[in-house]
């Protein structure tokens, strides 16, 4: 009987679907498997597969410790406690670095810091594939006089120009600093519309990262000292590197108490609030860019998410939506003032309390992406 060969197509298209472990082994049999696994189109095959496939994962950080998680796995069943394991070879201290920037493609983007003689603070990244333990060299030395580099930094993947960047927006300022990987050096591009706040929350979706702003308006927030017509969603299109200005849903027609909140969920931007401290209100963007695209996705009560009044005292509290599965018909919210997660089950009106061991958390899904065309990398 005849050996029977499989195409090339189909031996690329199952491939395709391993998990990068798998694939950085296979590497290691041939020179075909190692040449087709390192080519750039199969990478690129890989990630949009792994991307669209993967459950919703998470990197966190937690006591400089690198953490992944599976989050739909924690809704479909969830445990009362969470025991992540921590891995020693994700310690950001033997990195040399303080925090992650961000997570894109695979690759997170890790900030260090340290000062000199004179006091001066002097501020580098690295970027680093925790699947393939890749590390990038210590990039964008930055020296700052007198004073502490803010971590209002996000970094993203640009599809348009294959291009990775890492964003600063100056706190109090309109300035704003990219980084673009592959030049290794900071540059400014055009000010944003309205000064940028002390902690800005990033939303990264579309070649384009979006913040909330409140026009002229520096001080801590106080609803009785703001109107509506300052809330704007700014976005800064990182193709071109310009600007433009979104308004809130119309349905938002009151200064919440609590500081609102854009996030992600299922690929939309969303827009999320406090309703006279009774509510939680969230509106979902269903084509991005388009004002009358918003809709309303929640408006839940805080009693059926066991809110109660000692966390509505508090000016801090916030209730942010962090990811949802349709499939449970379950969305997780995490709370800025307790250590517990809030799973709610909106068919049943039911909400579960699970205690959460992460600090933050940011979307990761694992993948070959590789930046060596760049840079010579070491591996860590």
């Amino acid at each position: 009987m005849p050996p029977k060969f499989i195409p090339n197509e189909q031996i690329t298209d199952v491939l395709s679907l391993l998990p990068v472990k798998s694939l950085l082994r296979f590497r290691c049999l041939s020179k075909s498997l190692d040449s087709l696994i390192s080519n750039p189109n199969f990478i690129k095959l890989h990630l949009t597969r792994s991307s669209r496939n993967a459950d919703f994962t998470l990197v966190s950080t937690s006591h400089l410790n690198v953490i992944f998680f599976t989050v739909f796995r924690l809704l479909h069943n969830p445990p009362i406690i969470i025991n992540l394991p921590e891995d020693p070879n994700h310690q950001l201290a033997d990195k040399g670095c303080l925090f992650v920037v961000g997570s894109c493609n695979g690759l997170l983007c890790l900030f260090s810091q340290f000062f000199t003689s004179d006091f001066n603070s002097v501020t580098l990244l690295r970027f680093w594939n925790p699947a393939t333990r890749k590390m990038s060299p210590k990039l964008g030395y930055c020296l700052h006089k007198d004073m502490w580099f803010h971590p209002n930094l996000t970094f993203a993947y640009v599809n348009s120009t294959d291009t990775y960047k890492v964003l600063y927006l100056v706190p109090g300022e309109t300035n704003v600093y990219v980084f673009s990987l592959g030049d290794n050096i900071w540059r400014t591009i055009q000010d944003s519309p309205v000064d940028h706040d002390y902690w800005i929350n990033f939303v990264n979706l579309h070649d384009c990262i979006s913040w909330l702003a409140i026009r002229n308006y520096s001080a801590r927030y106080d609803f009785n000292n703001i109107t509506l017509d300052q809330f704007v969603i700014v976005s800064l299109y990182l193709g071109t590197e310009t600007h433009s200005q979104l308004s809130p849903p119309i349905g938002f027609r009151e200064v919440p108490i609590f500081v609102p909140y854009l996030s992600l969920l299922k690929d939309n931007l969303c827009f999320s609030y406090d309703y006279k401290q009774t509510h939680l209100v969230v509106w979902q963007m269903k084509e991005f860019g388009v004002e009358n695209s918003w809709i309303q996705l929640f408006n839940i009560s805080y009693h059926n998410l066991q809110i109660y009044d000692h966390h509505l005292n508090d000016l801090d509290f916030r209730l942010l939506p962090l990811c949802l599965s349709e499939k449970s018909d379950t969305i997780l919210l995490i709370s800025t003032l307790e250590s517990e997660a809030i799973l709610y089950n909106w068919r049943h009106n039911r909400a579960e309390r699970i205690y959460k061991p992460w600090f933050n958390g940011m979307d990761y899904v694992e993948s070959l992406v590789s930046l060596e065309r760049l840079y010579s990398w070491e591996h860590n």
